[in-house]
Protein backbone atom coordinates (compact mmCIF):
# COMPACT_ATOMS: atom_id res chain seq x y z
CA UNK A 1 0.00 0.00 0.00
CA UNK A 2 1.51 3.10 -0.56
CA UNK A 3 1.40 5.79 1.46
CA UNK A 4 -0.62 9.01 1.26
CA UNK A 5 0.64 12.43 1.37
CA UNK A 6 -0.42 13.22 4.47
CA UNK A 7 2.36 10.17 5.49
CA UNK A 8 4.98 11.94 3.35
CA UNK A 9 4.27 14.67 4.53
CA UNK A 10 5.17 13.83 8.43
CA UNK A 11 7.92 12.54 7.23
CA UNK A 12 9.23 15.57 6.05
CA UNK A 13 7.78 17.40 8.83
CA UNK A 14 10.03 15.05 11.24
CA UNK A 15 6.35 13.87 12.65
CA UNK A 16 6.84 9.81 12.28
CA UNK A 17 8.46 7.73 15.24
CA UNK A 18 11.63 5.51 13.90
CA UNK A 19 9.48 3.10 13.12
CA UNK A 20 7.07 4.27 11.08
CA UNK A 21 10.37 6.41 9.31
CA UNK A 22 12.18 3.17 8.59
CA UNK A 23 9.14 1.23 7.37
CA UNK A 24 8.42 4.69 5.03
CA UNK A 25 11.95 4.72 3.52
CA UNK A 26 12.39 1.25 2.78
CA UNK A 27 8.95 1.69 0.93
CA UNK A 28 10.52 4.53 -1.14
CA UNK A 29 13.65 2.58 -1.94
CA UNK A 30 11.46 0.26 -3.77
CA UNK A 31 8.35 2.31 -5.21
CA UNK A 32 9.57 5.07 -8.05
CA UNK A 33 5.72 6.79 -8.12
CA UNK A 34 5.83 7.21 -4.01
CA UNK A 35 10.35 8.27 -4.27
CA UNK A 36 9.23 11.20 -6.93
CA UNK A 37 6.35 12.21 -4.80
CA UNK A 38 8.16 12.56 -1.80
CA UNK A 39 11.16 14.50 -3.66
CA UNK A 40 8.30 17.05 -5.30
CA UNK A 41 6.97 17.64 -1.80
CA UNK A 42 10.53 18.36 -0.92
CA UNK A 43 11.15 20.79 -3.33
CA UNK A 44 8.05 22.43 -2.70
CA UNK A 45 8.41 22.76 0.90
CA UNK A 46 11.44 23.90 0.40
CA UNK A 47 10.36 26.55 -2.18
CA UNK A 48 7.27 27.94 0.46
CA UNK A 49 10.15 28.34 2.58
CA UNK A 50 12.08 30.73 0.88
CA UNK A 51 9.31 32.37 0.06
CA UNK A 52 8.14 32.64 3.92
CA UNK A 53 11.82 33.94 4.74
CA UNK A 54 11.04 37.18 2.69
CA UNK A 55 8.03 38.10 4.92
CA UNK A 56 10.36 38.07 8.13
CA UNK A 57 10.25 41.31 9.58
CA UNK A 58 13.75 43.01 9.85
CA UNK A 59 15.77 43.88 12.92
CA UNK A 60 14.88 47.05 13.14
CA UNK A 61 11.32 47.14 11.70
CA UNK A 62 8.32 47.30 14.12
CA UNK A 63 6.08 44.38 14.53
CA UNK A 64 2.81 44.48 13.90
CA UNK A 65 0.20 43.43 16.57
CA UNK A 66 -0.79 39.85 15.66
CA UNK A 67 -4.51 40.70 16.80
CA UNK A 68 -5.09 43.67 14.86
CA UNK A 69 -3.33 41.57 11.72
CA UNK A 70 -5.64 38.54 11.96
CA UNK A 71 -8.74 41.34 11.94
CA UNK A 72 -7.72 42.45 8.90
CA UNK A 73 -7.14 38.97 7.06
CA UNK A 74 -10.56 38.02 8.12
CA UNK A 75 -11.92 41.33 6.71
CA UNK A 76 -10.82 40.33 3.52
CA UNK A 77 -11.40 36.83 3.23
CA UNK A 78 -15.19 37.65 4.04
CA UNK A 79 -14.66 40.17 0.88
CA UNK A 80 -13.04 37.50 -1.28
CA UNK A 81 -15.87 34.61 -0.14
CA UNK A 82 -18.68 36.89 -1.01
CA UNK A 83 -17.31 36.96 -5.05
CA UNK A 84 -16.51 33.54 -4.77
CA UNK A 85 -17.60 31.04 -7.24
CA UNK A 86 -20.18 28.55 -6.10
CA UNK A 87 -19.15 25.30 -5.22
CA UNK A 88 -20.19 23.31 -8.26
CA UNK A 89 -18.95 25.74 -10.36
CA UNK A 90 -15.19 25.55 -8.45
CA UNK A 91 -15.67 22.08 -9.03
CA UNK A 92 -16.11 22.24 -12.76
CA UNK A 93 -13.89 24.71 -13.21
CA UNK A 94 -11.85 24.55 -16.10
CA UNK A 95 -9.01 22.96 -14.47
CA UNK A 96 -10.50 20.27 -13.05
CA UNK A 97 -12.73 19.00 -16.34
CA UNK A 98 -10.47 15.93 -17.44
CA UNK A 99 -11.42 13.99 -14.37
CA UNK A 100 -14.87 15.24 -13.87
CA UNK A 101 -15.89 11.51 -13.29
CA UNK A 102 -13.94 10.73 -10.24
CA UNK A 103 -14.83 14.34 -8.83
CA UNK A 104 -18.58 13.84 -8.94
CA UNK A 105 -18.52 10.90 -7.91
CA UNK A 106 -16.53 12.43 -4.77
CA UNK A 107 -19.35 15.58 -5.07
CA UNK A 108 -21.81 12.97 -4.72
CA UNK A 109 -20.95 10.79 -1.83
CA UNK A 110 -18.17 12.86 0.56
CA UNK A 111 -19.51 16.73 -0.84
CA UNK A 112 -21.45 17.38 2.43
CA UNK A 113 -18.32 17.00 4.34
CA UNK A 114 -15.86 19.31 6.11
CA UNK A 115 -12.51 18.75 7.24
CA UNK A 116 -9.22 19.17 8.85
CA UNK A 117 -5.69 17.68 8.81
CA UNK A 118 -4.86 14.43 10.59
CA UNK A 119 -2.30 13.88 12.74
CA UNK A 120 -1.77 10.44 14.03
CA UNK A 121 -0.68 7.00 12.97
CA UNK A 122 -4.11 5.49 13.12
CA UNK A 123 -5.77 8.14 10.58
CA UNK A 124 -3.32 7.98 8.38
CA UNK A 125 -3.10 3.99 7.54
CA UNK A 126 -6.04 4.23 5.23
CA UNK A 127 -7.89 1.84 2.58
CA UNK A 128 -7.26 2.84 -0.73
CA UNK A 129 -10.39 2.76 -3.11
CA UNK A 130 -9.14 2.90 -6.90
CA UNK A 131 -11.69 2.79 -9.82
CA UNK A 132 -11.75 -0.79 -11.75
CA UNK A 133 -14.94 -0.04 -13.26
CA UNK A 134 -17.62 2.47 -13.64
CA UNK A 135 -21.40 2.36 -13.81
CA UNK A 136 -24.54 5.68 -13.47
CA UNK A 137 -27.15 6.41 -10.95
CA UNK A 138 -29.84 8.81 -12.05
CA UNK A 139 -29.89 11.97 -9.41
CA UNK A 140 -32.87 14.27 -9.15
CA UNK A 141 -30.63 17.63 -10.66
CA UNK A 142 -33.19 20.06 -8.65
CA UNK A 143 -32.25 18.03 -5.52
CA UNK A 144 -28.73 18.69 -6.18
CA UNK A 145 -28.97 22.60 -7.29
CA UNK A 146 -29.44 22.97 -3.37
CA UNK A 147 -26.51 22.96 -3.07
CA UNK A 148 -25.28 25.43 -5.31
CA UNK A 149 -24.77 28.12 -3.24
CA UNK A 150 -27.70 30.22 -3.53
CA UNK A 151 -29.24 29.34 -0.36
CA UNK A 152 -28.62 28.65 3.43
CA UNK A 153 -27.25 24.78 2.51
CA UNK A 154 -25.15 25.92 -0.11
CA UNK A 155 -23.69 28.78 1.71
CA UNK A 156 -23.11 26.59 4.69
CA UNK A 157 -21.59 23.63 2.77
CA UNK A 158 -19.22 26.77 0.34
CA UNK A 159 -17.83 27.80 4.47
CA UNK A 160 -17.19 24.20 4.91
CA UNK A 161 -15.11 23.43 2.64
CA UNK A 162 -13.33 26.71 2.78
CA UNK A 163 -12.40 26.49 6.09
CA UNK A 164 -11.08 22.46 6.19
CA UNK A 165 -10.41 21.48 2.49
CA UNK A 166 -6.54 21.13 2.32
CA UNK A 167 -5.02 21.31 -0.99
CA UNK A 168 -1.40 19.15 -0.71
CA UNK A 169 -0.60 18.77 -4.65
CA UNK A 170 -1.92 21.67 -7.56
CA UNK A 171 -0.84 21.12 -10.57
CA UNK A 172 -0.96 23.71 -13.29
CA UNK A 173 -1.95 22.58 -17.12
CA UNK A 174 0.74 22.36 -19.66
CA UNK A 175 0.42 22.13 -23.45
CA UNK A 176 2.40 19.22 -25.31
CA UNK A 177 3.83 18.88 -28.49
CA UNK A 178 3.01 15.30 -29.51
CA UNK A 179 2.18 11.89 -27.50
CA UNK A 180 5.83 11.64 -26.21
CA UNK A 181 5.95 14.49 -24.87
CA UNK A 182 2.30 14.26 -22.88
CA UNK A 183 3.61 10.49 -21.29
CA UNK A 184 6.66 11.88 -20.18
CA UNK A 185 4.92 15.07 -18.41
CA UNK A 186 2.35 12.86 -17.18
CA UNK A 187 4.00 9.46 -16.42
CA UNK A 188 1.46 7.06 -18.28
CA UNK A 189 1.53 6.06 -21.73
CA UNK A 190 -1.26 8.21 -23.60
CA UNK A 191 -3.15 6.84 -26.81
CA UNK A 192 -4.78 8.83 -29.55
CA UNK A 193 -6.96 8.13 -32.11
CA UNK A 194 -5.32 6.41 -35.15
CA UNK A 195 -8.62 7.07 -37.30
CA UNK A 196 -8.12 11.03 -37.16
CA UNK A 197 -6.12 12.31 -39.56
CA UNK A 198 -5.93 15.36 -38.03
CA UNK A 199 -3.06 16.40 -35.46
CA UNK A 200 -5.16 16.92 -31.99
CA UNK A 201 -4.17 19.80 -29.27
CA UNK A 202 -2.80 18.18 -26.58
CA UNK A 203 -2.87 19.43 -22.68
CA UNK A 204 -1.52 17.96 -19.62
CA UNK A 205 -3.60 18.68 -16.87
CA UNK A 206 -1.54 19.05 -13.81
CA UNK A 207 -1.79 16.75 -10.59
CA UNK A 208 -3.87 17.47 -7.61
CA UNK A 209 -4.84 16.40 -4.03
CA UNK A 210 -6.45 16.99 -1.07
CA UNK A 211 -7.67 16.08 2.09
CA UNK A 212 -10.00 16.16 4.98
CA UNK A 213 -10.93 15.22 8.22
CA UNK A 214 -15.15 15.23 8.93
CA UNK A 215 -17.27 17.06 11.19
CA UNK A 216 -20.11 14.68 11.38
CA UNK A 217 -22.31 17.17 13.16
CA UNK A 218 -21.66 19.95 10.37
CA UNK A 219 -22.61 18.14 8.02
CA UNK A 220 -25.52 16.61 9.74
CA UNK A 221 -26.41 20.67 10.11
CA UNK A 222 -26.49 20.80 5.95
CA UNK A 223 -28.90 17.80 5.65
CA UNK A 224 -31.20 19.55 7.99
CA UNK A 225 -30.81 22.52 5.96
CA UNK A 226 -31.47 20.69 3.15
CA UNK A 227 -34.91 18.70 4.43
CA UNK A 228 -33.14 15.63 5.12
CA UNK A 229 -33.22 15.32 8.93
CA UNK A 230 -34.29 12.50 8.99
CA UNK A 231 -31.03 10.86 6.71
CA UNK A 232 -28.36 9.53 9.16
CA UNK A 233 -24.58 10.24 8.53
CA UNK A 234 -22.55 7.17 10.34
CA UNK A 235 -21.08 7.26 13.16
CA UNK A 236 -17.60 6.02 12.10
CA UNK A 237 -17.57 9.12 9.81
CA UNK A 238 -16.88 11.92 12.54
CA UNK A 239 -13.23 12.56 12.52
CA UNK A 240 -12.32 10.57 9.45
CA UNK A 241 -9.91 11.23 7.33
CA UNK A 242 -10.85 11.28 3.31
CA UNK A 243 -7.83 11.74 1.00
CA UNK A 244 -8.27 12.14 -2.31
CA UNK A 245 -5.26 12.05 -5.12
CA UNK A 246 -5.68 12.75 -8.67
CA UNK A 247 -3.16 12.18 -10.99
CA UNK A 248 -1.99 13.90 -14.00
CA UNK A 249 -4.36 14.19 -17.11
CA UNK A 250 -4.19 14.01 -20.41
CA UNK A 251 -6.73 15.75 -22.57
CA UNK A 252 -6.65 15.87 -26.64
CA UNK A 253 -8.77 17.85 -28.76
CA UNK A 254 -9.45 16.80 -32.42
CA UNK A 255 -11.36 19.39 -34.87
CA UNK A 256 -13.34 22.66 -34.37
CA UNK A 257 -13.91 22.29 -30.47
CA UNK A 258 -15.95 24.64 -28.26
CA UNK A 259 -14.15 27.69 -27.42
CA UNK A 260 -14.40 29.16 -23.61
CA UNK A 261 -16.54 32.27 -23.45
CA UNK A 262 -15.90 35.10 -21.47
CA UNK A 263 -16.19 34.91 -17.72
CA UNK A 264 -20.21 35.77 -16.63
CA UNK A 265 -21.77 34.55 -20.21
CA UNK A 266 -23.97 31.99 -20.37
CA UNK A 267 -23.84 29.28 -22.35
CA UNK A 268 -27.10 27.05 -21.93
CA UNK A 269 -29.26 26.41 -25.11
CA UNK A 270 -32.29 27.87 -24.30
CA UNK A 271 -34.29 25.08 -25.82
CA UNK A 272 -33.10 22.29 -23.36
CA UNK A 273 -35.75 20.96 -21.00
CA UNK A 274 -35.83 22.94 -17.71
CA UNK A 275 -34.51 19.74 -15.43
CA UNK A 276 -31.62 19.53 -17.90
CA UNK A 277 -27.63 19.35 -16.92
CA UNK A 278 -26.90 23.61 -17.51
CA UNK A 279 -24.91 23.42 -20.70
CA UNK A 280 -20.98 23.79 -20.92
CA UNK A 281 -19.89 27.86 -20.67
CA UNK A 282 -18.83 27.58 -24.56
CA UNK A 283 -19.79 29.12 -27.77
CA UNK A 284 -21.79 27.54 -29.95
CA UNK A 285 -20.11 26.77 -33.49
CA UNK A 286 -19.93 23.86 -36.16
CA UNK A 287 -18.71 21.06 -33.52
CA UNK A 288 -19.59 17.97 -35.77
CA UNK A 289 -16.04 17.15 -36.22
CA UNK A 290 -14.73 17.71 -32.57
CA UNK A 291 -13.99 15.14 -30.36
CA UNK A 292 -11.98 15.58 -26.85
CA UNK A 293 -10.48 12.78 -25.42
CA UNK A 294 -8.99 12.45 -21.96
CA UNK A 295 -7.21 10.14 -20.35
CA UNK A 296 -6.24 10.00 -16.39
CA UNK A 297 -4.88 6.84 -13.88
CA UNK A 298 -7.22 5.91 -11.47
CA UNK A 299 -7.69 8.50 -8.53
CA UNK A 300 -7.42 7.23 -5.30
CA UNK A 301 -9.92 7.89 -2.51
CA UNK A 302 -8.40 7.22 1.06
CA UNK A 303 -10.63 6.53 4.12
CA UNK A 304 -10.16 4.79 7.09
CA UNK A 305 -10.94 1.03 7.20
CA UNK A 306 -13.49 1.27 9.96
CA UNK A 307 -15.79 3.96 7.79
CA UNK A 308 -19.03 2.26 6.14
CA UNK A 309 -18.38 3.55 2.52
CA UNK A 310 -22.06 1.76 1.78
CA UNK A 311 -23.75 4.01 4.33
CA UNK A 312 -22.32 6.98 3.72
CA UNK A 313 -23.25 6.48 -0.50
CA UNK A 314 -26.93 6.20 0.53
CA UNK A 315 -26.98 9.32 2.53
CA UNK A 316 -25.56 10.94 -0.14
CA UNK A 317 -27.75 9.20 -2.83
CA UNK A 318 -30.93 10.28 -0.71
CA UNK A 319 -29.83 13.67 -0.96
CA UNK A 320 -29.82 13.44 -4.73
CA UNK A 321 -33.20 12.18 -4.62
CA UNK A 322 -33.87 8.44 -4.04
CA UNK A 323 -35.89 7.17 -1.37
CA UNK A 324 -33.95 5.20 1.95
CA UNK A 325 -35.24 1.93 0.36
CA UNK A 326 -33.70 2.69 -3.55
CA UNK A 327 -30.76 3.96 -2.38
CA UNK A 328 -30.15 1.27 -0.12
CA UNK A 329 -30.67 -0.99 -3.08
CA UNK A 330 -28.62 0.62 -5.68
CA UNK A 331 -25.54 0.53 -2.70
CA UNK A 332 -26.12 -3.30 -2.40
CA UNK A 333 -25.18 -3.34 -6.07
CA UNK A 334 -21.79 -1.41 -5.95
CA UNK A 335 -18.28 -2.42 -4.62
CA UNK A 336 -17.48 0.93 -3.29
CA UNK A 337 -13.80 0.23 -2.97
CA UNK A 338 -13.29 -0.16 -6.97
CA UNK A 339 -16.22 1.37 -8.81
CA UNK A 340 -16.40 4.96 -10.27
CA UNK A 341 -20.27 6.01 -9.91
CA UNK A 342 -21.21 9.20 -12.75
CA UNK A 343 -24.62 10.99 -11.71
CA UNK A 344 -27.02 11.76 -14.45
CA UNK A 345 -30.44 13.06 -14.86
CA UNK A 346 -32.86 11.02 -13.29
CA UNK A 347 -35.04 12.03 -16.89
CA UNK A 348 -32.07 10.98 -18.84
CA UNK A 349 -32.75 7.43 -19.49
CA UNK A 350 -29.72 7.22 -22.01
CA UNK A 351 -26.77 4.82 -20.85
CA UNK A 352 -25.61 2.27 -21.80
CA UNK A 353 -23.39 -0.54 -21.44
CA UNK A 354 -20.86 -1.46 -24.33
CA UNK A 355 -17.90 -3.77 -24.95
CA UNK A 356 -14.90 -0.90 -25.85
CA UNK A 357 -11.21 -1.35 -25.96
CA UNK A 358 -12.08 -5.30 -24.73
CA UNK A 359 -13.43 -4.23 -21.88
CA UNK A 360 -16.84 -2.88 -20.55
CA UNK A 361 -17.75 0.43 -20.77
CA UNK A 362 -20.66 2.87 -20.19
CA UNK A 363 -21.71 4.79 -23.29
CA UNK A 364 -23.80 8.22 -22.12
CA UNK A 365 -26.15 9.86 -24.95
CA UNK A 366 -26.95 13.43 -24.76
CA UNK A 367 -30.07 14.07 -27.43
CA UNK A 368 -30.56 17.32 -29.49
CA UNK A 369 -33.69 18.21 -27.27
CA UNK A 370 -30.28 18.13 -24.05
CA UNK A 371 -27.34 19.81 -26.11
CA UNK A 372 -27.33 21.14 -29.63
CA UNK A 373 -26.17 18.84 -31.45
CA UNK A 374 -26.69 15.92 -29.97
CA UNK A 375 -23.43 14.72 -28.17
CA UNK A 376 -22.50 11.85 -26.54
CA UNK A 377 -19.94 10.58 -23.83
CA UNK A 378 -18.02 7.05 -23.73
CA UNK A 379 -16.01 5.51 -20.33
CA UNK A 380 -14.29 2.68 -19.81
CA UNK A 381 -11.01 1.85 -17.29
CA UNK A 382 -8.42 -0.10 -18.89
CA UNK A 383 -5.16 -1.11 -17.32
CA UNK A 384 -5.70 1.48 -14.07
CA UNK A 385 -6.68 3.88 -16.53
CA UNK A 386 -10.16 6.09 -17.29
CA UNK A 387 -10.95 7.16 -20.33
CA UNK A 388 -13.42 9.31 -21.81
CA UNK A 389 -14.07 10.32 -25.09
CA UNK A 390 -17.10 13.30 -25.74
CA UNK A 391 -18.39 13.37 -29.17
CA UNK A 392 -21.18 15.24 -31.05
CA UNK A 393 -23.90 13.78 -33.60
CA UNK A 394 -24.55 10.02 -33.55
CA UNK A 395 -23.88 7.91 -29.93
CA UNK A 396 -23.03 5.01 -32.71
CA UNK A 397 -19.44 6.03 -33.98
CA UNK A 398 -18.16 5.92 -30.39
CA UNK A 399 -17.02 2.71 -29.98
CA UNK A 400 -15.89 2.09 -33.38
CA UNK A 401 -13.41 5.44 -32.53
CA UNK A 402 -12.36 4.15 -29.50
CA UNK A 403 -11.32 1.44 -30.92
CA UNK A 404 -8.53 3.23 -33.17
CA UNK A 405 -6.47 4.06 -29.76
CA UNK A 406 -3.12 2.96 -30.34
Amino acid sequence: MCPTDEVLRARLDGELSPIEAHELENHLIGCAGCRNRAEAMERQAKATREILSALAPLPDELVPDAGIALARFRALQRSAEAEAPSFFGRLFARRLRPAWGALAAAGLVFGLLSFSPARTWAQRVLAMLRVQKITVVPVDLKALDSLNGGNAAGKMLGQMLSDNVVVTIHGEPQAAAGAEEASQRAGFKVRLLSERTDVPQLTVEGEQAFHMTVDRERAQGILAELGHSDVNLPSSLDGATIAVHIPAAVVARYGNCPKEKPKGESGASSQAPQNAAPAPNVEVADESNCVILAQVPSPTVSVPPDLNIAELAEAGLQVAGMSAEQAHAFCQTVDWTSTLVIPIPRSLNASQTVTVDGVEGTLISLPPEWHRPAAYTLVWVKNGVIYSLMGFGNSSAAVPLAETLN
